[in-house]
């Protein structure tokens, strides 16, 4: 049986874990529902996308969930045409995996596209969704499946299918193929509570404003299912900066400091966000933005904060179900490498059969 990074975490000194939601109280203290910028020079604002067609980010939408008079905001990643990725609990009605009933009156998913910022273009179409799936191994933020003991962030997945095709203008994103690993540079988006690393949180979510910002893949939590061994399932980064390196004062894991100007963490609002990478010349999903969590003596969205979400490869089968099959899933370099080498020795020997 393998650790179970949330479950250490939350015994280190851990002030609160953040999340797109409601409060909750819990024994290490507030589970709560961040493009966030570096210090000075650096700021929110030069972290805000320009909602443009030609924009790399024209697809990462943000989305209004609305239920029992209530409204909330997650970030999401367009698929497909009517496909949209986000995170499962922000379409979980009680906390413990209730999926959200569109068919309940004032109950709905509205996904907001922003591949303009012309008022009444297309490219800002308002969406409602005709379907709203949760992976269905989902109970709950931190719930673990039965039998098994630690604080349990995974399968934190949905897929919003669109009542209608979205905007022209929104980029589809294709889903990279490979296993996230530690130290990769990942490449964030979303539409939540920002701020910089002195101050913390300073600005509120916005339906219309994204932000972008990188940070650098520390740690893992496997699969819950089989007691945190098996594939990873979730990954953890930490916001450097100012004398702060969180996970490796803490002896768990030391990866390298972005620029001050690309250096991010997330905030509430950017769960169900996207995480690229660069890859055969653009942006690629491999994970999504669902968690973060403050240190005592830290203040919440600053330096010496983590975060972290979904690792998307151990859930390529679940995605291609929920969004039958729209999702395309590209090969990592070396596989296609191989495949490409395999071809060659294909062809030598039947060159070679030629010659006998």
């Amino acid at each position: 049986m393998g650790p179970n990074i949330a479950k250490k975490l939350f015994g280190m000194a851990l002030a609160f874990i953040a999340f797109a939601g409601t409060a909750h109280a819990t024994p290490g203290g507030t589970i709560t529902p961040l493009i966030t910028s570096g210090a000075l020079p650096d700021t929110p604002a030069a972290h805000v996308d320009p909602n443009t067609a030609a924009s790399p980010f024209s697809g990462v939408v943000s989305i209004n969930i609305r239920y029992d008079g209530l409204s909330y905001i997650c970030s999401g990643a367009l698929v497909g045409k009517r496909q949209v990725v986000s995170a499962g609990h922000c379409v979980d009605t009680n906390g413990k995996g209730s999926l959200i009933d569109l068919n309940k009156p004032g109950n709905d998913v509205r996904v907001v596209f922003n591949a303009s910022s012309t008022p009444g273009d297309p490219g800002r179409a308002v969406v409602t969704a005709s379907k709203v799936q949760m992976n269905p191994n989902y109970a709950g933020f931190g719930n673990c499946p039965a039998g098994v003991s630690g604080f349990c962030v995974n399968d934190d997945l949905a897929v919003i299918t669109l009542g209608q095709d979205a905007p022209p203008s929104a980029k589809i994103y294709k889903l990279a193929g490979q296993q996230l690993q530690a130290n990769t540079r990942l490449i964030m988006a979303g539409y939540g509570t920002s701020g910089d690393g002195i101050k913390g949180y300073t600005i509120s979510p916005d339906f219309r404003i994204k932000r972008t910002g990188q940070n650098v893949v520390d740690l893992f939590d496997a699969d819950d299912e089989q007691g945190f061994s098996g594939p990873n399932e979730v990954w953890y980064a930490d916001f450097d900066g100012n004398g702060h390196d969180t996970f490796c004062e803490w002896g768990l894991a030391c990866s390298a400091q972005l620029a001050n100007d690309r250096e991010s963490g997330i905030g509430g609002g950017d769960s169900g966000g996207p995480s690229f990478i660069e890859q055969y010349g653009e942006l690629m999903l491999i994970a999504t933005n669902t968690f973060g969590g403050t240190p005592d003596g830290i203040v919440a969205g600053a330096f010496g904060t983590y975060f972290g979400g979904i690792a998307l490869n151990s859930y390529l089968d679940y995605l291609a179900r929920a969004t039958g099959g729209a999702i395309q899933v590209v090969p990592e370099p070396a596989s296609a490498a191989i495949f490409a080498l395999g071809l060659l020795a294909l062809a030598a020997a039947l060159r070679r059969g030629r010659r006998h």
